[in-house]
């Protein structure tokens, strides 16, 4: 569960920048800068209607494979290697399997309900333009560390992520900043690194092999649920959660108000 957990936080993280053409750049490595590499990739995004990734998901305790599948205008998949986790996407229903407690968390609905605000996030060119450079810059300073080469013809670009709400990110996320590696051939990430706010490595994210434009038929994201899983709408699981949130604020409102009243009692008396 601890992979899980640490797995969804960079499998977000690649999703929204792994949406990029595989035609090379045409500016110059020597004069390569964290804009100009964005630029490139961002210039990549019309020529792309599908993206599939095969990645490898690791830290100290286990590693996983996971599959991240994108087809214009609104389809994903997600798919573990071993089954433990499958989410499906068509454009109109959500499917997401959890193997370990055997249920499948769902949304069904021809007008999309409260997916039709997301749907666009899932196509390349929305993906990249809308959401990851804007939202990128907008939360993280980014700089670019250092070049090097590997042994082939390609070189790599070690960028930073440095969150700049600092406190959040250490006190609900437990991270301290991410290092994203670009390969010039096909400008694409080839590897995230996470770490806690005492720079030490927390988990790792590295691409086996990318596949763009490679479509997938419409059918491949429409999900058979297993026969023995048990149907969870979503919608309940959300109503269970604000009900949570609810009571957990009423209560600390309570613990608000009883020390007010302590400090008021204290006070005048």
């Amino acid at each position: 569960m601890i992979l899980l957990t640490d797995s969804k936080k960079l499998l977000l993280f690649l999703v929204s920048l792994m949406l990029v053409s595989v035609f090379p750049g045409m500016a110059s490595e020597k004069s390569m800068t964290v804009e100009s590499l964005f630029d490139i990739m961002e210039k990549r995004t019309e020529k792309i209607n599908a993206m599939s990734a095969r990645v490898e998901l690791s830290n100290k305790h286990a590693s996983k494979i996971v599959t991240l599948s994108i087809k214009n205008p609104d389809k994903f998949a997600i798919e573990f290697d071993d089954g433990s986790v499958m989410a499906f996407f068509n454009g109109q229903n959500l499917w997401i399997y959890v193997k370990v407690i055997n249920e499948v968390f769902y949304h069904f609905s021809e007008s999309q309900g409260f997916m039709a605000s997301y749907t666009s996030w899932f196509s390349p060119k929305k993906m990249f333009t809308s959401l990851t450079r804007k939202t990128l810059f907008s939360l993280f300073e980014v700089s670019l560390l250092k070049s090097e080469n590997r042994g082939d013809s390609f070189t790599y670009y070690w960028l930073k992520f440095v969150p700049k709400m600092k406190s959040v990110f250490k006190t609900v996320f437990e991270v301290g900043h991410y290092h994203m590696i670009f390969s010039t051939s096909n400008y694409l990430p080839v590897e995230v690194v996470e770490f806690d706010d005492k720079g030490k490595e927390r988990g790792r994210l590295k691409v086996i092999e990318y596949k763009l434009n490679d479509l997938l038929p419409d059918s491949y994201f429409d999900y058979i649920p297993p026969e023995s899983a048990a149907m969870v709408p979503i919608t309940v699981v959300l109503a269970q959660k604000i009900e949570e949130s609810a009571k957990a604020i009423v209560e600390r409102l309570r613990e608000a108000a009883g020390k007010l009243t302590d400090r008021l009692w204290n006070w005048s008396f």
